[in-house]
């Protein structure tokens, strides 16, 4: 009689236990810069009540005049404006889990928390890149790629000039570009030579050095093929209640869960078109 073999895939099937990790394996999620390097200054304003903040600006003065000793100066005045900024944005995500489910599965609150909050935060900077939107008139501020939708030294030099002539300060100026833009940088010699670096190894790292052409360099694939190039002051936002996580009992429904409601209720304002340029 031949040998009978007691194989794990079969015959021993019913005693081979199954391990369930405790670790989870991460999916992969979008960098969301956008939010960090704009300007929240009138945040603060509008933590308590009320659902506008109105921003003044005051324009500068002519020129100063040269006076004779013996002449007369005219008094000159400048004329106030105002932009609102309009707390009109709720954003939520919830989700729902059965009582039975949190006792007889892994922990996964926290996970979900965690993964409901990064929701709001990628729509968060879907509404900044939606809202962003250059100075269409003379000087035009959203220009072309001179290749195709590849990002080279002349076209970083033409949104840089579009700055300087505009009095942008070189303090603070950001720049977010998309995957392909991100490694065309690496054929820009002046960016990856010894010969100009200061400090780092761009072609050994893949990262970025911490400054191009003043500019602080930031990646995400929701920017697309689109370089943007900005100064934090070009847009606002503010936050009335920042991203707030309320977990309710629906047992008053008849229904054995749990509720978790995450939300944020803020508002979006670019405050100036001249300070942000697009290349695509």
């Amino acid at each position: 009689m031949a040998d009978q073999l007691m194989r794990a895939s079969t015959e021993l099937s019913a005693i081979v236990p199954e391990i369930w990790s405790q670790r989870f394996y991460d999916v992969l999620l979008q960098e969301n810069p956008f939010e960090s390097l704009i300007s929240k200054d009138w945040e603060g304003e509008i933590q308590d009540l009320g659902d506008t903040v109105r921003i003044s600006t005051f324009p500068e003065f002519d020129e100063a005049t040269e006076l004779a000793e013996d002449a007369r100066n005219d008094a000159d005045a400048v004329t106030v404006t105002q932009q609102n900024l309009v707390i009109n944005k709720r954003i939520v995500k919830d989700f729902i889990v059965t009582n039975r489910a949190q006792v007889q599965s892994l922990p996964h609150m926290d996970k979900l928390r965690d993964l409901a909050i990064f929701s709001i935060q990628k729509k968060i900077q879907s509404i900044i890149i939606a809202d962003t939107v250059p100075n269409a008139a003379a000087p035009d501020h959203s220009i072309s790629y001179d290749s195709g939708t590849t990002l080279a030294l002349a076209d970083l030099l033409e949104g840089k000039e579009l700055l300087d002539a505009q009095d942008v300060p070189m303090a603070d100026r950001h720049m977010v570009v998309g995957s392909a833009q991100l490694n065309d940088v690496f054929n820009i010699t002046g960016f990856t030579s010894s010969d100009f670096l200061v400090s780092g190894a761009p072609l050994q790292t893949g990262q970025l050095p911490e400054a191009l052409l003043g500019f602080n360099p930031n990646f995400t694939t929701a920017a697309g093929n689109v370089t943007f190039l900005f100064h934090r002051s070009y847009f606002t936002m503010a936050a009335q209640r920042g991203i707030d996580v309320q977990e309710f009992n629906l047992g008053v429904d008849g229904k054995r869960a749990a509720r978790v409601n995450v939300d944020w209720l803020g508002g979006f304002k670019q405050l100036d078109g001249l300070r942000v340029v697009t290349i695509s």
